[in-house]
């Protein structure tokens, strides 16, 4: 009993500590209290800059907004890995996202602010109770122990399945894939079913409503989004060429296999022509793209409802807190699933080991290899770009940006990753903080080009794999679908296999498919947060080059 409290305790910490409101060291005091308290929980360093970044911007509205003689209430708690801080303060209500239409070039820092608080997505929370602010900055979602969790299922799931085959008699191995591997991964398939439609509508929604401001932030903005457009298509268009000249796997393997054995209807021709494929992303109903699960009706809806949403006048506001509260309800939904993936990854590898000869393993295999060859060709595409519209030494670029592209490589998580990259940019690469400040946050929200090419490629790959021809109209609607998708991916552990969902269902793919790739997706993940991240420092460049706004001699130097 003893036992299990001081294991309870230890996952649950709590630090409270209140500061006079009057103090003229209440900025220095309150920083220094978080950041011993998130110390002594053991969060990671980086993760606490991140924290103290936006940390400072809310203590300075908290302050500017308060009641005279208000003390500033502090709350750092751990619970169930979860680290917090949290900020309270008596004061009149304030819009933490800047909407300022007067935002020029010179003066943005409204707009940084408002985009850095944005790239929290989930992780931050704000509203006025009772004439009382209060503050939620999530500092830790202990996203690196979900990720190596899945890395060991991985491996414990590859021990397994290599026992199984070789020591078990088949008839054994046939009833425990029968009742209890594959029951556990259907379960799992299921779940995510219920939250593809309603995550990817309520995500887009939210980035298109939410973002609608940015068009005011002049020509840095027009720049900083452009670049990421660019990146996002090339992104797609490397997909699909490192695919078509690797080409692995051989056509409609998984049906051979014993993978399928659940009855599934597959039509093996996706799209007819591309004048249905254009006339059926209009839904005849609001409800019908969520029943059929028809993924360019749900996208339309999404962004026809986040552009809407700002030009409603006196209801705009309320519209906005309604999607984003929806939004944040399935993306809790969606992290309660993610907390699964380690177990979905070791029944996945486990029944590929069992099931699948050598030939189909070598073709998962070479898939996967094809997916980081084409992250390397992104990498020289950025390099490349860097060159002819930044006019740098691409090799300096990559030299610079070493640190950045390790710490995204080995935390998988872009948003975590933001205060290494926007120091990078500023100390290494010569670039002014207000395009850092600007465009790092942002494209760690927006700018996704490795999830593009994993997208691009495994929706490929599942196609063929079970024996899908795709058309042109099915192969340009697949391209449109990716682009919209990169631009209001959910940033939570688990979203690129939701995305990967809603290609299956645009190529009339059975969900069933992603067993073949839950076992390796976190290496996977790894690498494309890398291309995310560095994505997001080569238009950080190239902006900056453009708007004179780069130290040449310190990017050399």
């Amino acid at each position: 009993m003893f036992k299990e409290r001081n294991m309870l305790m230890a996952k649950m910490k709590n630090f409270r500590k209140s500061f006079s409101g009057d103090s003229t060291s209440l900025l220095e005091d309150v920083m220094e209290f978080i950041d011993s308290s998130l110390t002594s929980i053991g969060t990671n360093k980086k993760l606490i800059q991140k924290t103290e970044l936006i940390t400072e911007e809310m203590i300075a509205e908290l302050s500017k907004n308060s009641f005279p003689g208000s003390a500033l209430k502090v709350q750092v708690t751990k619970r169930l890995g979860d680290t917090s801080v949290n900020l309270s303060m008596k004061g009149a209500a304030f819009e933490p996202y800047s909407d300022d239409e007067s935002i020029d070039e010179d003066s943005s820092i409204g707009v940084i602010r408002s985009v850095l608080l944005r790239s929290y997505g989930e992780n931050f929370k704000y509203r006025n109770k009772n004439n009382v602010n209060l503050v939620r900055i999530v500092a830790d979602q202990s996203e690196q122990k979900l990720n190596n969790s899945a890395l060991y299922a991985l491996a414990l799931g590859l021990v397994f399945g290599i026992i199984a085959r070789m020591f078990i008699p088949q008839p054994v191995n046939a009833v425990l894939c029968d009742y209890i591997l594959d029951p556990i991964k259907t379960v799992f398939m299921h779940a995510i079913k219920i939250i593809v439609a309603p995550v990817v509508f309520f995500s887009i929604v939210s980035c298109f409503s939410q973002f609608g401001s940015l068009s005011e932030v002049g020509k840095l903005g027009s720049k900083v989004i452009g670049v990421y457009l660019l990146t996002t298509v090339i992104a797609v268009f490397v997909g699909l060429a490192v695919f078509s000249i690797i080409q692995p796997g051989e056509f409609g393997f998984a049906l051979a296999s014993d993978l399928s054995s659940q009855a599934v209807n597959i039509d093996t021709s996706v799209d007819t022509s591309l004048l249905s494929t254009v006339l059926n992303i209009v839904p005849s109903n609001f409800l019908s793209p969520f029943l059929e699960s028809d993924t360019l009706q749900l996208i339309f809806l999404a962004v026809l409802c986040g552009l809407s949403v700002g030009s409603i006048g006196q209801y705009s506001a309320m519209l906005k807190e309604l999607f984003d509260a929806l939004n944040s309800l399935f993306l809790s939904i969606t992290k309660i699933i993610a907390k699964f993936i380690p177990v979905a990854g070791f029944v996945s590898i486990a029944l590929l080991i069992i099931n699948l000869s050598i030939d189909n393993l070598v073709a998962i295999l070479s898939a996967a290899l094809s997916h980081m060859l084409a992250i390397c060709v992104m990498l020289c595409v950025y390099g490349m770009l860097v060159m002819i519209l930044g006019r740098v030494n691409p090799i300096k670029f990559f030299k610079n940006n070493r640190e950045g592209m390790i710490t995204s490589l080995t935390l998988s998580s872009s948003s975590a990753s933001v205060p290494t990259n926007m120091r990078v940019c500023t100390e290494k690469m010569g670039i002014s903080p207000v395009v850092a400040n600007f465009s790092i946050p942002l494209g760690a929200t927006i700018n996704m080009d490795g999830v593009c090419i994993y997208l691009t490629m495994f929706g490929l790959f599942m196609a063929k794999a079970y024996g899908i021809q795709i058309t042109l109209p099915a192969l340009i609607s697949l391209c449109f679908t990716i682009v919209l998708l990169s631009l209001g991916a959910p940033g939570v552990p688990g979203c690129a296999l939701i995305c990967l969902g809603v290609i299956l269902e645009t190529l009339n793919i059975p969900m069933e498919a992603l067993g073949l790739i839950i076992a390796i997706n976190p290496i996977l993940d790894m690498f494309d947060t890398m291309s995310n991240t560095t994505g997001d420092v080569a238009a950080a460049v190239i902006v900056a080059r453009s708007e004179k706004m780069l130290d040449v001699e310190k990017f050399n130097s």
